[in-house]
């Protein structure tokens, strides 16, 4: 049967839902090429030229166009080494019938206008013996669409193999978002989300209804992010200085340790490589940002280089965001929501040889002003009249208000090794450092800072310190090849609190008013780990054992305030050591060409954090005491699915692409607050419908202010359809998640089932572009649709503990937003982003964001030019 028969047949039904799905206005993406990138190392393993073709486009992120049914019949030799994509390209294809060409929306694969028979007789050949096969999936990396799905490759000679939950925003998406912060860009993707307000800093991610820091740790060009101050966010990266961020969803990486049962956030920053033109060593790049709803005007600026040896690159970028209020879809505003916030970025990177690379980076961000207190929340503390009448109006507010100085801070260096001739050595060594610090003041005039929100000044610091080596080696048997990791990490989060509580200043109880706050103690945790992990592929199937030790120590530092440094209360801050193995298995099938099954279970575990370890209560107290007898939290974790690509769907040269996943996760020893019912006795009357207290158990109890609380289980469904066309592209994705605890968290003796608190509501986001190549533009519509949340711990548990840690319910809501980027002069020109969020400017309420407002409608408008 002729090969193009059989792909019609084989992908007739499918060809027809997806039609289905795009007279509904479903998303996805095509592609446009980005400038010739500079000379950098790359490396293609020996196979098909399909498949070298395509790990040279992931590597280079440039987009590329071929048909898989002609290049899948050529083999190519590994190669290593310094290039430009349009060298190696060049390189790749030389013994064949085709060249690459380079257009404005990207590098298309073509024949030669007069192959040499030599050449056509060998494609004839090949054609014969390859026409009853299926075609294998083209290249069309979706640089478009909302988000890129990272493509299953079953192939134990790539890079990285196991890449089943990972979604990726490029740069293009990254630029086309024009995001606020890092958590706005995550929005898009299914089981992900944010959760807090629009102030500077107070976002939190979400990933699979988790989201802790310890559940979603962050890096930042390899550095660890960690903030965890009290009603604060977490995440302060400008996304100015961002290339590239990768999710993976669920606790399925070897590479990450103590949690992250969510997934993990992986941030890359620019290089000068990503910004030099072709055939320049020297260059600068400005870019201006406005955006309407809070008159934010955003000012970048870089100067880059290498050296004419290519030896060494280096770059200096500096950002400038300034803006004023939020408003909220009335016309309202977000009082003292404005930000003014500096960034700088460097960064060096050295070659001394071939396959050696030396990096160096450092980034510094800082912003002042007058904020409230919870950044994640809305104006939850106004002046009374009395206040304006006796203060003056700015002197009321700002009363309710801190002075925030918050500086953010990372720094890392690595040093690779990957020698062409050495399959067996692909060394990585990074060391790296971060730092987070706030500094809150409030007037003078107000003498009664409160306790629980940190008092009349404090100060916060978060540092991560960490060391992380890694080798990749090659093995080839007569059983297969294997590609094995092999790891050590070392890390160290430490934090320091201090508050000064002016009604404490003569009180010898409280250190005279300066002293950690009770509820957020300094200390540490050091992490010593070593992994592996085995990529085994045998024909089609690959199989992926990997194995993870950690030993973990926490060490609380006390009080300066003897009332919360008494032995006898429990208030005990001796060090406590967690040790514990992370297995793992991972398994693709690839059934044909175009459709891969997964799947992966792992079983990891989490000790508690610093604050959950050793936070106390007053003497006295019935849960007054530290809580050293904490078990670690653990996790089961399930994933399956299927991803499938096919060619020539519709129409020639289109590629549709579609996952399926499934996530199972089983929670165990839940580390929670201690709250409400503290013992079975008490329970017992309570169930009865009678009224208890502590007093019920008699001083039977954990006095500890946390314990391991109940048992959980999360189940999401997603679902994820890219389809692209050289001159418009469409696509949807869907997710479905929840979360149940086997009891209630704040009564582990209840005897019913409670719905777990951060479970988003259920997502779908669409898109819909054309790219009219002639004149270099893309435009488009996106569109999120969530569905209303109306499951609340206190819908079975109806204790008043249960009611304060339960969200608002949530009415259902749809946004939509329009894009379009520009290029009028084609490459060498300005590049225009223009956008239009919220764009009927419909009035919201975020469940994640505890019944937070939503953002009114924002026209933004970017230009950018490199020199």
């Amino acid at each position: 049967m002729p090969q193009s028969l059989y792909q019609k047949i084989a992908v007739k039904p499918l060809a027809l839902a997806a039609a289905i799905a795009l007279s509904m206005g479903v998303i996805s993406t095509q592609t446009y090429a980005d400038a010739a990138a500079p000379a950098a190392f790359y490396q293609v393993q020996s196979g098909s030229l399909t498949q070298a073709l395509n790990s040279l486009a992931q590597q280079a992120n440039v987009s590329l166009l071929l048909n898989s049914a002609k290049t899948g019949r050529y083999q190519v030799q590994a190669l290593k080494g310094r290039y430009t994509p349009d060298q190696l390209f060049a390189v790749l294809v030389q013994n064949t019938p085709f060249e690459i060409q380079k257009t404005a929306a990207g590098y298309v694969l073509t024949e030669k206008p007069a192959a040499q028979p030599a050449a056509l007789a060998s494609a004839n050949t090949a054609a014969k013996a390859e026409a009853s096969k299926p075609a294998a999936p083209s290249s069309i990396s979706g640089q478009n669409q909302t988000y890129q799905m990272t493509p299953i490759v079953v192939e134990a000679e790539q890079k990285d193999t196991i890449k089943f939950g990972q979604s990726v925003l490029n740069q293009k998406a990254i630029d086309r978002y024009q995001a606020n912060n890092v958590a706005q860009f995550l929005d898009n993707m299914p089981s992900v989300g944010s959760a807090g307000s629009p102030r500077p800093g107070g976002q939190t991610i979400n990933i699979l209804g988790m989201g802790g820091v310890a559940d979603v740790p962050i890096t930042l060009d390899d550095s660890v992010k960690s903030f965890d101050k009290y009603r604060q966010g977490s995440v302060f990266i400008e996304p100015e200085i961002l290339k590239k961020i990768t999710v993976d969803k669920g606790p399925h990486n070897v590479k990450v340790g103590n949690g992250g049962f969510g997934g993990k956030v992986t941030l890359e920053t620019k290089d000068a490589a990503d910004l030099l033109k072709e055939d320049k060593n020297f260059g600068t790049f400005l870019k201006y940002s406005r955006f309407s709803n809070n008159s934010q005007n955003t000012y970048t600026g870089a100067v880059y280089g290498r050296a004419e040896n290519q030896l060494a690159d280096g770059m200096l970028y500096y950002t400038k965001r300034d803006s004023g209020d939020v408003k909220r879809p009335d016309g309202s505003k977000f009082l003292y929501s404005a930000q003014e916030q500096d960034t700088y970025l460097a960064k060096l990177n050295l070659h001394p040889a071939d396959g050696q690379k030396i990096s160096l980076n450092a980034m510094r961000s800082g912003h002042r002003g007058w904020e409230p207190f919870a950044a994640m929340r809305d104006q939850d503390a106004v002046p009374t009249e009395t206040d304006i009448k006796k203060y003056g109006y700015d002197e009321a507010w700002k009363r309710k208000l801190v002075y925030r100085d918050q500086t953010d801070t990372s720094y890392s260096a690595s040093y690779e090794l990957d020698p062409a001739d050495n399959p067996y050595l692909n060394f990585k060594a990074t060391a790296s450092y971060s730092e987070t610090k706030q500094h809150d003041t409030r007037l003078p005039s107000s003498t009664a800072g409160a306790v629980g929100n940190l008092g009349n000044e404090s100060w916060v610091n978060y540092a991560n310190t960490a060391l992380k080596l890694l080798n990749i080696s090659d093995f080839k048997t007569a059983y297969g090849t294997h590609k094995v990791k092999v790891g050590a990490q070392y890390q160290k989060m430490k934090q320091k609190s201090l508050m000064h509580v002016k009604s404490k200043d003569n009180d010898a109880e409280y250190n005279y008013g300066y002293y950690e706050p009770n509820y957020m103690p300094a200390g540490d945790q050091q992490m010593y780990s070593a992994f592996a992990e085995d990529q085994y592929q045998i024909g089609a199937v690959t199989i992926t054992p990997s194995l993870r030790y950690d030993a973990i120590k926490n060490q609380g530092y006390g009080n300066k305030a003897p009332r919360f440094n008494t032995v006898s209360s429990g208030h005990i801050y001796a060090d406590k050591t967690y040790t514990g193995w992370s297995p793992r298995l991972a398994l693709a099938w690839q059934q044909a060409d175009y459709l891969t099954w997964f799947a992966n279970i792992s079983k990891t575990w989490r000790a508690p954090r610093i604050d959950e370890q050793y936070s106390v209560d007053a003497p006295g107290g019935k849960i007054a005491a530290t809580s050293l007898s904490l078990k670690p939290e653990k996790m089961l974790a399930v994933r399956l699915g299927s991803e499938m690509n096919f060619d020539d769907v519709l129409a020639d040269d289109d590629h549709l692409q579609v996952r399926l996943t499934y996530h199972r996760n089983r929670g165990s020893d839940q580390i929670f607050r201690t709250r409400s019912v503290l013992c079975k006795a008490q329970a017992d009357i309570i169930a009865q419908g009678g009224s208890s207290n502590a007093d019920a158990c008699n001083g039977n109890h954990d006095s500890s202010g946390y314990r391991n609380a109940t048992d959980y289980t999360v189940k999401a469904y997603e679902a994820e359809v890219f389809y692209n066309q050289p001159t418009w592209f469409t696509g949807l994705t869907y997710s479905y998640i929840r979360g149940q605890h086997d009891n209630s968290p704040v009564n582990p003796w209840f005897d019913q089932k409670t719905w777990m608190i951060d479970i988003p509501p259920k997502k779908a986001t669409a898109t819909l572009g054309v790219n009219v190549l002639e004149h270099h533009l893309t435009m488009g519509w996106r569109g999120t649709f969530v569905d209303a949340q109306n499951r609340r711990l206190s819908d079975h548990d109806k204790s008043i503990s249960a009611t304060s840690f339960s969200l608002p319910k949530t009415k259902g809501y749809s946004l939509h937003s329009v894009y379009a980027e520009w290029q009028p002069a084609g490459e060498k020109g300005p590049v225009l982003n223009f956008s239009i969020d919220n764009l009927f400017n419909r009035d919201y309420k975020m469940y994640l964001g505890e019944y937070m407002t939503g953002t009114g409608r924002d026209y933004k408008l970017s230009i950018s030019q490199k020199f």
